[in-house]
Parts: C-alpha cells; sequence; structure tokens
C-alpha cells in the first residue's frame, strides 16, 4: 500500500492530487462566463462535460498507447497556451506555444527518460519501444523552439523573463524525479496562471459570485471523491503505485479534453 510509496512519490500525488487536479473546478464558472447561464444550459454544459469525459476513459481503454500520444500532444498544446496568455503577445503566440510545452513534457522525459517510459508504461499496459527509438525528434525540436524563442527575445522584451523560467524549469526536471517534476510544474507553475487569468474574468463578468464559489467547491469535492471512488476499483488488480498513476494521469487525460475545449477555444476566443 501507501508504504510502497517514496516520500517524494506522497508529496508528488498529493500535490497534484489535492492542488493540481482541482484547477479545473473552475470550469463551472467558465461555462457560465462564456453563455451556460441558466439551469437548462447548466446542466447541458455538465452533459456534454461527463460525455466527454466517459469517451476518453473508454477510447484509453481499447487504444492506450494512441490515446497516451493524443494526451501528451493536447498537455503540450494546453499548458503551452497557458504560458503564452500571459505574454499578451499575439504575434509570437505559435512558437511561445510550443516552446513553453515542449520544453515542460519532453524536459521531464529528456532528463528522466527511463523513469518517464516506465510511467507510459504502466498508464498504457504496454512497453514503448516505438516511442523511444523516436524521441530525438521531440528533442531536436524543442531545442529549435528554444532557440528561437531566445532570438525573438531580442525584439520583444516581454520574451525576456521567459528565458529566465524556461532555464529554471529545466533544472527543476534535472534535479527532480519526473513525477515531481511534473507536480511542481502543474501546481505552481500552470495552476497559478490559469488561475490568475480566469479568476479575475470571472469576479469582473459574473455578479453571481456565490455561484463561483459553490460550484467551484462542489466540481472540487467531485474530484477528489471520484478519483478516490475509480482508485478502489483500480488497486484490486494493480499496485498501490501504478493504480495511483492510472487514477490521476488517465484521469488528467479524460478532464483535459472538456477542459481544453471550454478554455482554450470558447474561453480565450473571448478574453484574449
Amino acid at each position: 500500500m501507501i508504504h510502497d510509496l517514496s516520500i517524494l512519490n506522497i508529496i508528488s500525488f498529493l500535490l497534484i492530487f489535492f492542488i493540481g487536479l482541482p484547477h479545473g473546478s473552475f470550469d463551472g464558472a467558465v461555462a457560465s462566463l462564456v453563455g451556460y447561464r441558466n439551469k437548462i444550459q447548466f446542466l447541458q454544459f455538465i452533459f456534454y462535460y461527463i460525455i466527454l469525459f466517459l469517451f476518453v476513459i473508454l477510447f484509453w481503454f481499447y487504444f492506450p498507447i494512441i490515446s497516451l500520444t493524443i494526451f501528451v500532444v493536447m498537455t503540450i498544446v494546453h499548458f503551452g497556451l497557458c504560458d503564452w496568455s500571459n505574454y499578451k503577445i499575439n504575434k509570437y503566440k505559435y512558437v511561445v506555444t510550443f516552446t513553453y510545452g515542449m520544453t515542460v513534457i519532453f524536459g521531464i522525459i529528456f532528463f528522466n527518460e527511463d523513469q518517464s517510459l516506465l510511467i507510459f508504461e504502466y498508464l498504457t499496459n504496454d512497453k514503448i519501444y516505438n516511442f523511444q527509438k523516436f524521441l530525438f525528434i521531440p528533442y531536436f525540436l524543442t531545442c529549435i523552439f528554444i532557440a528561437l524563442f531566445i532570438y525573438l527575445s531580442f525584439y520583444e522584451k516581454k520574451l525576456r523573463i521567459g528565458i529566465i523560467e524556461i532555464f529554471f524549469l529545466l533544472s527543476i526536471f534535472y534535479f527532480f524525479d519526473p513525477l515531481l517534476s511534473f507536480a511542481i510544474y502543474f501546481c505552481f507553475f500552470h495552476t497559478y496562471k490559469h488561475l490568475k487569468h480566469l479568476i479575475k474574468n470571472i469576479f469582473l463578468e459574473l455578479p453571481n459570485k456565490k455561484f463561483v464559489i459553490y460550484t467551484t467547491i462542489f466540481f472540487t469535492i467531485i474530484s477528489w471523491f471520484g478519483g478516490m471512488f475509480i482508485l478502489s476499483f483500480v488497486i484490486q488488480n494493480f499496485s498501490f503505485y501504478e493504480s495511483i498513476l492510472k487514477v490521476i494521469f488517465i484521469g488528467l487525460a479524460a478532464l483535459t479534453l472538456p477542459h481544453m475545449l471550454l478554455v482554450d477555444i470558447i474561453y480565450r476566443s473571448r478574453f484574449k
């Protein structure tokens, strides 16, 4: 059980579960912000969210390696767009998005390749031989994007602080294992930037502040208890460590699809 986990594993899982995972709990308020305001519309939003969540879980069950690949790509785009939105620079959107997104994902994998691939194997119940053979391609592309980011920083002052942040993140990935590296970025960089942008618009645009608070608390509690409920079944077939990995990361993948559609497509099209 829990004694099978290292202290760093426990810290990583607690951070992801109690800080990172619930950051999407503001999606109810975001849905209201973009137009799902009356009860019928809000129930429709919840219905669509659940359907997309279940679709990803089902798709992962039948096509785990394809699902993992799609999840990696979606995570790169989602993380990158969140970082880009903090710069308020439209002309370098794709460079900033892919520089940040690829630095986080492939930076973690590069400095912790064996451990990262082992996690991927746990998530897919399969060996990742083909994935490993082609890792030099995203590593190379990540270096190209970082170099381009540095070059553009000579012309755009706002990007210069980003260079410090990128190399600070890489130093974190170098010194810590993949789980803790991901937890630190996910909880203290991505979640902070995401909520900073959202909360400002939510409380400016939505008159019903109690609705925001109640829906956020409700979705947070649902995500915690839902995760623990699913864990109670998964743990019957896998080790405690592997079960937590599956619940957290496959759960994140299932939440990422509706979360991205809502935040990165609908919300960002209305609130730059």
